[in-house]
């Protein structure tokens, strides 16, 4: 059963300021499902530098276990392209469906992002698109693949659907993990995760998000290179 669409366009947003750093230098399991896709045109993957911390705290207590990130930070005009390509691929499978129904499907599990005044989430750094591997490498099993567009994806569907014991096992372990660590869990996709930004305010109940939207054109401004050490960072970017 799908839920219905959280608010959180009413959220008020206090920017922290908070830098960006490159995931690939925290030693995840890094594969950039857009890039691959054909979707971005870059592989570098960003999040809030302490979205990457609270990631690699819960990665040391599931230890050997580790994550894969898909995605993190993504501009508006990824977002759209993705927006787009389940679009076309609801309207090819759906001959029937109206304009409407279309959008209601569509948004139910990815954000338009042509609409000035709704900023995307992935835009924030504040969001994440995960699962887990064991020491290997290899993807523990979660019941569906990454961007499984359907009820199956749901994170608690192997609660109620006694079909796949394990994947509901691994669903578990993933989600209460990052919710210890003061993630927000997304009801209608299980490999997804927030920290920061208005829908992790809004479920959590907090007064205001902290991460507003990184625009393309502002994201080298935001980035810092992070000496792994002290776990300091300074900007590569300063004078920019």
């Amino acid at each position: 059963m799908q839920m219905a669409p959280l608010k959180y366009d009413h959220i008020l947003v206090e920017e922290s300021g908070e830098p960006l750093v490159d995931l690939a230098d925290y030693g995840f399991v890094l594969e950039p499902a857009y890039y691959n896709d054909g979707l971005s045109d870059t592989s570098e993957m960003y999040l809030r530098k302490a979205v990457a911390e609270r990631l690699e705290a819960v990665r040391e207590e599931l230890s050997p276990l580790n994550f894969k990130i898909w995605d993190g930070w993504r501009s508006r005009e990824v977002q759209q392209n993705i927006y787009m390509k389940y679009w076309k691929e609801m309207e090819s499978k759906h001959p029937d469906w109206t304009e409407e129904q279309l959008r209601e499907q569509v948004g139910i599990f990815v954000t338009i992002a042509t609409d000035p005044n709704r900023i995307p989430i992935h835009s924030t750094g504040g969001a994440v698109d995960l699962t887990l591997v064991d020491e290997s490498g290899a993807e523990l099993d979660m019941g569906t693949r990454f961007d499984h567009f359907g009820p199956e994806a749901a994170a608690f569907y192997f609660e109620q659907d006694g079909d796949n014991e394990t994947a509901r096992d691994h669903r578990r372990i993933l989600r209460e993990a990052l919710t210890q660590a003061y993630f927000r869990y997304d009801e209608d996709e299980w490999w997804h995760f927030d920290y920061g930004n208005q829908v992790w305010a809004a479920a959590l109940d907090k007064p205001k998000a902290i991460y507003n939207e990184v625009k393309q054109k502002e994201l080298r401004r935001y980035i810092i290179k992070v000496s792994r050490g002290t776990q300091q960072g300074e900007s590569i970017f300063m004078n920019k």
